[in-house]
């Protein structure tokens, strides 16, 4: 059984173990933001390079390997 691509984020004065794979969309704005909806809920989380370095960097990187895509090219 996988157990996902898990990642854990702070934000908005939570933190957050997110599952990658149960997210089905993400927007990457001009201005380098990421966002994406947790499931069953309608608040954004957003994060970029300079709020989380880290976590922005393993969620392009997951895109990237799940579906052959970049925002960066």
């Amino acid at each position: 059984m996988s157990m996902g691509n898990w990642l854990k984020i702070s934000y908005d004065r939570s933190d957050y173990l997110i599952d990658l794979d149960r997210i089905s969309a993400f927007c990457h704005s001009p201005n380098g933001k990421l966002t994406f909806w947790l499931p069953e809920s309608s608040i954004p989380v957003i994060i970029s390079p300079q709020s989380d370095l880290e976590s922005y960097n393993r969620v392009m990187e997951f895109i990237k390997q799940k579906t052959g895509q970049s925002f960066l090219d």
